[in-house]
């Protein structure tokens, strides 16, 4: 069953400098080396996917990011009873509501969300799914509350999480509601317009528009990530020689963020382009065209989707930046900059991830 998306729209508190800085910031953090100041939330057009679901009968817009594995909401008068825009959870509204209040704190940028792990039913895309284990926050990090959705959705597998629960994925697969244990993304583009792709999240199987095109790649790792071996990256058709390196796919994140080293090489390739002070810069109007080359088959990023935002004198801010987000110098995180090119399908029972392109 196919959840509608909607589309994180843009963000101009923040010059296109501090935009970058904050989402590597928060991919460090969330990947596990260093700390950041702001979540993921907080800017960039296209920065996240989004969609309606309940919790207990309550309503909610949740994020819905692969890079995570964990379900959370806030409660009514987190923070302290701050006021809010935003959905929140009253346990008192809900007759199916169960807690041991046993805590959970969970960090993704700027800090974290804790409170309390809770069971209850959950709704989403026409499915029903009783008794499941999500966190229900009593504190939440301020930088949250500058974005649409209420909470979020993790998609990534059970062994990731921090609530040591099953995701919603795993349990609709555990009780027989979905007919293939593949979910699947569109990803659409302020840019290319949402009657492009549709713009979708599946449950249980692939649009059949991109179902007989989608090339599996194996999980080369048991760490709970969506990662994959990359082949190689091109600029313009030509290989720029990358061997030994693995991709993590995240809906979570806007960027594709490598290694320094990595990103000096792609941008090495790319005509005008420029170092300034560690956020490298594109000609704005470029026609330089990236590919990422996964289980034989290449993949391109459209030219606007590798410009992201503008930097001004002609100059945008690149889709691809260098960052030590893992630890390791041979680990990519690829975000949307590359996934609003492709179909993405997500096969938990064979531990796999597909592309197909739009």
């Amino acid at each position: 069953m196919k959840v509608p998306l909607t589309k994180n729209e843009s963000y101009s508190k923040y010059s296109w400098k501090e935009k970058v800085e904050r989402q590597l910031s928060t991919a460090r953090t969330k990947f596990g080396d260093g700390e950041s100041e702001e979540p993921m939330s907080d800017y960039g057009s296209d920065i996240g996917y989004y969609g309606e679901a309940t919790l207990g009968e309550q309503k909610f817009q949740l994020l819905f990011d692969t890079g995570s594995a964990d379900l959370w909401v806030p409660r009514i008068n987190y923070n302290h009873g701050m006021k809010t825009t935003h959905n929140t959870f009253d346990p008192d509204k809900s007759p199916t509501f169960k807690t041991h209040n046993k805590k959970f704190s969970i960090t993704y940028g700027s800090g974290n969300t804790s409170g309390i792990s809770a069971t209850d039913t959950f709704k989403i895309a026409g499915f029903t799914i009783k008794n499941q284990t999500f966190g229900i926050s009593d504190v939440v990090s301020s930088d949250f509350t500058d974005g649409p959705f209420d909470g979020i959705l993790g998609l990534a597998l059970d062994s990731l999480s921090s609530l040591h629960a099953k995701t919603p994925f795993q349990n609709l697969i555990d009780h027989g509601d979905v007919k293939s244990p593949v979910f699947s993304f569109v990803l659409g583009s302020l840019k290319d317009g949402t009657n492009r792709t549709g713009n979708e999240l599946i449950f249980g199987g692939i649009d059949p528009k991109y179902s007989d095109s989608i090339s599996y790649n194996s999980l080369d790792t048991s760490n709970g990530f969506w990662q994959i071996v990359m082949d190689d990256a091109l600029v313009n058709g030509k290989s720029l020689g990358l061997e030994g390196k693995s991709a993590i796919i995240d809906t979570g994140t806007t960027l594709v963020i490598v290694p320094p080293q990595d990103a000096e090489l792609v941008h090495s390739f790319i005509p005008g382009a420029q170092n300034s002070d560690g956020t490298y810069l594109i000609p704005t109007d470029t026609t330089a065209v990236v590919s990422l080359t996964f289980g034989g088959v290449t993949y391109n990023i459209k030219t606007e989707h590798l410009v992201v935002d503008d930097a001004g004198n002609g100059l945008s801010v690149s889709g691809i930046q260098g960052g030590s987000v893992t630890g390791s110098d041979d680990v990519w995180l690829v975000g949307d900059v590359f996934l609003k090119n492709v179909c993405s399908a997500y096969d938990v029972k064979n531990r796999a991830v597909g592309f197909a392109p739009l």
